[in-house]
């Protein structure tokens, strides 16, 4: 590439909300978005963004903050190569996602073992900080796209994976005795007569083998399950927490319940000595009550 500072000086211009408002002369500004622009394409090599997409929004991040006014001091203080990561992924570009999806996850890592979270609330939280920084919903913007670079990049994910981690932290506590409790209630309620043979004469072995078979889900079919049977999440929020077309979250949901469907029907095999039809009974019977609660979920949202 050749003498990029021409394209990072009219990128810079026309980002500013007033182009008259800069501070000291062009050279001095041209040489401080040139110092920036090569910081960043060291700090980042394989992803790719023209210089002057990078400097009109390095314009627009910093003169959000700096009463619309660009001056070389303002511009040398800037982290312009987390700006420069952040412009990219909001673009859209696959190596600066996947260095950053690195940079969020081992923040999340060092929240979690010093707020001493679980694996599930961790891995759930990758996904849900994902979305916010990196999905745009509705009327609100990727937080990404606000990042004004006035902190660098790895503490302004920090603060942001730590407030979010005591936060599920707090969710998690409230959710300790609901979680397994009220899956087991939604899908085999005590006064469903279907089962209330099998129940009287084998209640806490079955009791035990479902409850044996949720905690054997992993942590993404776990929190699916209790997003579509306790929260009555629809599909799109699913996939929109998560970062996936619809179709995925469905087909991510639909895995779930056979995942359930075999586990239930391993625990039950090892625990007891009953006709295979009545494991498969018990088995049909929890698999159609996620199916009519996914059958719910998949129609789509209505916007008002």
């Amino acid at each position: 590439m050749g003498d990029p500072r021409s394209a990072l000086l009219q990128g810079l211009l026309a980002g500013l909300p007033d182009p008259t408002r800069r501070s000291g002369d062009d050279e001095a500004i041209a040489a401080a978005l040139v110092r920036q622009w090569e910081a960043a394409r060291a700090a980042w090599p394989g992803v790719e963004l023209p210089p002057d997409r990078f400097a009109r929004e390095l314009a627009r991040r910093i003169a959000s903050h700096a009463s619309g006014e660009i001056a070389a001091a303002a511009l040398d203080a800037s982290h312009g190569a987390d700006i420069y990561l952040a412009i990219a992924c909001c673009d859209g570009d696959e190596p600066a996602i996947g260095r950053f999806d690195d940079m969020i996850g081992r923040e999340l890592r060092q929240v979690a073992i010093k707020l001493r979270a679980s694996p599930d609330q961790t891995a759930e939280l990758q996904s849900e900080l994902r979305r916010l920084l990196l999905i745009d919903d509705g009327e609100r913007a990727a937080a990404l796209r606000d990042y004004a670079g006035r902190g660098d990049l790895r503490s302004y994910l920090r603060v942001m994976a730590t407030r979010a981690m005591i936060r599920a932290i707090n969710r998690g506590r409230r959710e300790v005795v609901v979680d397994d409790g009220e899956f087991f209630d939604r899908m085999l309620p005590q006064d469903d007569p279907e089962l209330g043979f099998l129940r009287a004469q084998y209640r806490e072995t079955v009791d035990a083998a479902l409850r044996a078979a949720l905690a054997g889900l992993d942590a993404r079919s776990r929190a699916l399950l209790r997003y579509q049977l306790i929260d009555g999440w629809s599909i799109d929020q699913v996939g929109k927490l998560y970062g996936v077309h619809r179709a995925t979250a469905a087909r991510w949901l639909s895995d779930a319940r056979e995942a359930l469907g075999e586990l239930i029907r391993a625990e039950l095999a090892a625990r007891l000595r009953i006709a295979t039809e009545d494991v498969d009974s018990i088995v049909r019977l929890v698999q159609s009550r996620v199916d009519m609660s996914l059958d719910r979920l998949l129609v789509p949202e209505v916007s008002s």
